[in-house]
C-alpha cells in the first residue's frame, strides 16, 4: 500500500513526472565507498539508494538479526568506511546508503518514520556474528550517535540498533517498539540493552498518552493526560530525525516553535505553552489542548461535492461560513504580525476552530522575524509562502491559499492555473465585491503569469473541440514515451514503495496503448515490441487483468498481436485473489474474450471453472496491507460482473442468481448522501469512484435491471448516476477521479434501458464533467497532460493520468469501451481506427 512518504520519494528525481527514487541526482555527494570495486569473492549491487555487498556463497537466510548503524551526516562517510572494513574482514553482508543527499532523505521530515536511522545495515546471521559485530563496532564507533531506530533495540550508548526480522528489504518493519523473537532465546549481548529499554524512562514524564494525533519521522503529536487530570497536547521531537532540506532536525524546529509560542504568549489565537521535558532522549513540549475541530475537518462539508443543483443551493451558506472564519483568521495573523512575527506556512489542519467561533494557530514552527523573506525549509508546498514577500504579502498569500482550500481545493502550484481556479470559485460562490481580484493579487504577488492557461482553455472552448483535445492528449503521451528505457515506456503513478511503470494495464504501458487504440490514435510498432519484451522480462509475473500478464495479453490482442498474447496467457500462474484487478474474476472475464476471439472452448471452460471458485455467500476477506475489498475492482461487484457476462454467454439464470448474491455485499454498504447521491462505504470514508466506490456498481446494475427489474435497485442506480454529477471531484483520473464519472455517464448514454429524460440529464451532467476537467488540465511541452494520484506530478497511465482521461473522453465522443469487459457485447463499439498524428 502506498503512503504519503512513498509518494514523496517518487517526487525527488524529476520536477515534472513521478520518477524512480534511485535516479535522484546525488553524484557530488556520493561516498568514496560507492566507487570502490567489490573485494575479491564479494558481489556488489545497488538497489534504490543503497549499495549492497554480499560475500560469495550461500544466500542469506529468510530472516535473522539486523544491526542498523545510525549516525549524523558529519560522521556518516567515516562510519561507512569503518563498517565496510569490519564486514569485509569478517565476511558479514551489509548495506549502506550511497550519499549524504540520500541520507538526508532517509532521515528527512517527509520520510517513512520506520526507515529513519537505517543508514547502514549489517546482516548478523546468527548469535555469534551478532555478538562479534556489536562488540567490535561499539568499540570502533564510540562517541558517535544518530537518531533512534523505531522497532529496534539500542545497543549501549552508541549508534547501533538491533532487531530481528526478515532479510527481504522490501518488507516493512512491524511495530515501533522492539519485540524479542519468540522462537529463540535473547543473545546475552542484548540482555542489558533490553533491561534498559524496559526500565522507567529517564527524566520526569508526568503524562499518560491517550492517542497519537500525528506521527512522522521527526516525532509525533499526542493527546495526553497530565498529572492532576489536565488534557494537554504533547509535541515530540527526536534528535537527528525529521531533517528538512537545510539539515535542521525536529528538535531544533521544536525549540523554535517553543520560542515563538512564548513570544506570543497571551494572544487568544495561540495556545498556552507548558514545560519542555526530555524523556529517554526524546524532547517533549507541553502545549494547551484547544477544544474544537481543525479547519480541514470543517471544510470537508464542501457543497460542491454534490450535483450542480445541490451545490447552487448550499454554496451561499458555505461561502458565508468561510468568509467569517477567514476574517477571524486574518485577525489572528494580524495579531501575530503585531508581535513581530510572520508565518511561513499555514495549513487548515493547523487551525483549530473553538466552539465559540474563535480560531487558534496550533503550529508556529514556521514563524520568523518580519524581515525574513526566505521561504521555510519545512512545510507543505501547497500552503507555504514563496520567497521574496513582505510580511503583509506573505500573510495575504497564506489567507488566499486557505480560502482556496475551503472553497475549491484544487492544486494551483502552477501560477498559470491561478486565474482558472479563482474564476471557478467566483462562478460557484457569491463572493463579496472585489474578492476575486484580491485573491488573484495575493496568490500572484509578482504579477499575472505571462502564459495563458491553454490547457484549461481547451476545455472551456465553445463549442468543445474533441479532435483538438484528443490530438493534444495523444501528442503529450507520445512526447513522454521512453522506449529506450527498460523499466517504463510512459511515466505513471507509483503503486508501491518500489513500483513505478512496467507493462501492466492499470499503471503501466499496456493501459496507455489500449487508450491510444480506443481513441483511434496511432500505436507505433515500437511500443508494441516494448510491451512484449517487458512482459517477457519479468521473472515472476503476476497474472491479473490490471496488474499482470492477462492485461498485457488483452492489449496485445486488441492491437493485433494475437500470437504474442496467447504466449503470455500460457505463462500466467494461478491467482490466489478473487478480484477484478489481479484475481480470478478479471482473469475469467479475459478468458471469455479469448474464447470468443479464437473459438477455443478451453478458455471458456476455464473461465467457468474460475467463476465457480468465487464464494458468493461471504464478502471477500480483508488483507492486512489493504482496506477491506469493496466495489468493482477489488470487491464483490467484480465477481457480479463476471456472472453477468456468463449469463449473457450461456443464458443460465443461475449466473444471475450468483451475480445478485455477490452484488448484495456491496449494496449493503451503500449510503445515500443528503444530496441524493449514492456512495459506497469504504473503510471510514464514502467513495463514488470506479476504484472502491459506487460508480463501479453502474457496470452491473443496468444489466441486472434489464433481466430482473427491481424498483429499489433502480432507485439506487439513479443515486449512483446522481453522484456522477458532483461539481467537485478531487482528482482527474479514470479509476479515482473525474474521468471515471465521464466514463460512467458515457456508458449510461448507451444503455438501451434509459428513458429519454434520464438520457438528457445524463448528457447535461456528462458535458459539465468534461468542462470541469479544465481545473486539472496542464500544458506540457505544448501538449495536454494531467497529474496523477495526489497530483504532485504529471502521469500518463490509465488509472490516474492522461491515458485514462483520453479513454473516458473517447467513450463520451466516440463510443469507446472505457475499461475491458465492462459492457455487454451488444453495447460494444465496432472496431475502427482513426489516424491521429502524434
Amino acid at each position: 500500500m502506498m503512503t504519503p512518504e512513498d509518494f514523496h520519494r517518487f517526487c525527488l528525481a524529476d520536477p515534472v513526472f513521478f520518477e524512480r527514487p534511485e535516479l535522484l541526482a546525488d553524484d557530488a555527494e556520493r561516498f568514496t565507498a560507492t566507487h570502490l570495486p567489490p573485494p575479491p569473492g564479494w558481489r556488489r549491487t545497488e538497489s534504490d539508494w543503497w549499495v549492497r555487498l554480499r560475500p560469495a556463497g550461500p544466500a542469506l537466510p529468510a530472516a535473522g538479526w539486523l544491526v542498523h548503524v545510525s549516525v549524523g551526516p558529519a560522521d556518516l562517510e567515516k562510519t561507512v568506511e569503518i563498517v565496510r572494513g569490519h564486514c569485509v574482514e569478517h565476511g558479514v553482508p551489509f548495506d549502506f546508503v550511497r550519499s549524504t543527499t540520500t541520507a538526508r532523505e532517509v532521515n528527512g521530515d517527509r520520510a517513512d518514520r520506520f526507515g529513519c536511522g537505517r543508514l547502514i545495515t549489517v546482516y548478523a546471521v546468527d548469535d555469534a556474528v551478532l555478538t562479534r559485530t556489536l562488540t567490535d563496532l561499539h568499540a570502533l564507533l564510540h562517541g558517535m550517535s544518530g537518531p533512534g531506530v523505531l522497532g529496534a533495540l539500542a545497543h549501549r550508548d552508541g549508534p547501533l540498533h538491533v532487531r530481528h526480522g526478515p532479510y527481504d528489504d522490501r518488507a516493512r518493519p512491524g511495530g515501533a517498539v522492539f519485540t524479542p523473537p519468540r522462537d529463540r532465546p535473547l543473545p546475552p549481548v542484548l540482555a542489558e540493552d533490553l533491561a534498559a529499554r524496559r526500565a522507567a524512562p529517564v527524566g520526569d514524564f508526568p503524562y499518560r498518552v491517550r492517542r497519537a494525533l500525528r506521527l512522522g519521522c521527526g516525532g509525533g503529536t499526542y493527546l495526553a493526560d497530565a498529572r492532576g487530570g489536565r488534557t494537554v497536547v504533547l509535541k515530540e521531537a527526536r534528535p537527528g530525525a525529521g531533517l528538512d532540506p537545510g539539515g535542521t532536525d525536529a528538535v531544533a524546529r521544536l525549540a523554535r516553535e517553543e520560542e515563538n509560542l512564548r513570544h506570543l504568549e497571551g494572544l487568544p489565537c495561540v495556545p498556552a505553552v507548558g514545560p519542555h521535558r526530555i524523556a529517554s532522549g526524546h524532547h517533549f513540549l507541553e502545549v494547551e489542548h484547544v477544544e474544537g475541530t481543525n479547519l480541514f475537518a470543517e471544510s470537508l462539508r464542501l457543497p460542491l461535492t454534490g450535483p450542480a443543483a445541490y451545490a447552487r443551493r448550499e454554496a451561499p451558506r458555505h461561502a458565508r461560513w468561510a468568509h467569517r472564519v477567514l476574517g477571524r483568521l486574518a485577525q489572528a495573523l494580524d495579531a501575530v504580525r503585531a508581535r513581530g512575527l510572520r508565518l511561513g506556512e499555514l495549513k487548515p489542519h493547523n487551525v483549530v476552530l473553538r466552539p465559540d467561533g474563535g480560531v487558534v494557530l496550533v503550529d508556529l514552527a514556521s514563524a520568523t522575524a518580519l524581515d525574513d523573506t526566505r521561504p521555510p525549509a519545512h512545510g507543505d508546498p501547497a500552503f507555504t509562502v514563496p520567497p521574496g514577500l513582505t510580511a503583509a504579502q506573505a500573510h495575504a498569500y497564506l489567507l488566499a491559499c486557505v480560502r482556496v482550500a475551503l472553497l475549491l481545493p484544487v492544486d494551483h502550484h502552477d501560477p498559470v492555473k491561478v486565474p482558472t481556479v479563482v474564476s471557478a470559485i467566483a462562478r460557484h460562490y457569491p463572493l463579496p465585491p472585489g474578492q476575486g481580484d484580491q485573491m488573484l493579487a495575493a496568490l500572484l504577488p509578482h504579477g499575472r503569469p505571462r502564459r495563458p492557461d491553454t490547457a484549461g482553455e481547451l476545455f472551456a472552448a465553445e463549442p468543445f473541440d474533441w479532435p483538438l483535445v484528443r490530438d493534444a492528449l495523444v501528442r503529450g503521451i507520445h512526447l513522454s514515451a521512453t522506449p529506450e528505457r527498460a523499466d517504463r515506456l510512459f511515466p505513471g503513478t507509483p503503486t508501491g514503495p518500489r513500483a513505478l511503470g512496467g507493462a501492466s494495464f492499470g499503471y503501466g504501458a499496456a493501459g496507455v496503448l489500449y487508450a491510444l487504440h480506443q481513441a483511434g490514435a496511432e500505436v507505433p510498432e515500437e511500443y508494441a515490441r516494448w510491451l512484449v519484451d517487458a512482459a517477457r522480462a519479468v521473472a515472476n509475473p503476476p497474472p491479473g487483468l490490471y496488474d499482470g500478464l492477462h492485461g498485457v495479453a488483452y492489449t496485445l490482442d486488441v492491437l493485433g498481436h494475437r500470437d504474442e498474447a496467447l504466449a503470455l496467457l500460457g505463462r500466467c500462474p494461478a491467482a490466489p485473489e478473487a478480484d477484478l484487478v489481479g484475481g480470478r474474476a478479471g482473469i475469467a472475464l479475459n478468458l471469455l474474450h479469448f474464447a470468443a476471439a479464437t473459438g477455443d472452448q478451453r478458455h471458456a471452460d476455464e473461465a467457468l471453472r474460475l467463476a465457480g471458485t468465487l464464494d458468493a455467500q461471504a464478502p471477500p476477506p480483508a488483507r492486512p496491507d489493504r482496506y477491506e475489498p469493496v466495489g468493482l475492482l477489488h470487491g464483490p461487484t467484480g465477481a457480479a460482473l463476471l456472472h453477468c457476462r456468463l449469463h449473457e454467454l450461456t443464458g443460465d439464470e443461475g449466473h444471475l442468481d450468483r451475480a445478485e448474491r455477490h452484488l448484495a455485499h456491496d449494496l449493503a454498504r451503500c449510503v445515500t448522501a443528503p444530496d441524493g447521491g449514492v456512495h459506497l462505504r469504504h473503510s471510514t470514508t464514502m467513495l463514488p469512484y470506479l476504484h472502491g466506490g459506487s460508480w463501479g456498481l453502474a457496470a452491473v446494475l443496468p444489466y441486472l435491471l434489464r433481466h430482473r427489474p427491481d424498483a429499489g435497485r433502480a432507485a439506487l442506480l439513479a443515486g449512483v448516476y446522481r453522484t456522477c454529477g458532483s461539481v467537485y471531484v478531487r482528482f482527474p483520473g479514470l479509476l479515482r477521479g473525474r474521468a471515471g464519472a465521464v466514463a460512467t455517464l458515457a456508458a449510461a448514454q448507451r444503455d438501451p434501458g434509459r428513458a429519454a429524460p434520464d438520457r438528457a440529464a445524463h448528457r447535461r451532467a456528462l458535458e459539465a464533467q468534461i468542462r470541469l476537467l479544465a481545473w486539472h488540465a496542464r500544458t506540457w511541452r505544448g501538449a495536454l497532460a494531467f497529474p496523477g494520484l495526489r497530483m504532485p506530478r504529471l502521469s500518463m497511465d490509465l488509472a490516474t493520468g492522461s491515458a485514462g482521461v483520453l479513454l473516458a473522453l473517447a467513450a463520451a465522443f466516440d463510443g469507446a469501451t472505457a475499461l475491458p469487459h465492462l459492457q455487454p457485447r451488444s453495447a460494444a463499439r465496432p472496431d475502427r481506427r482513426k489516424e491521429v498524428n502524434p
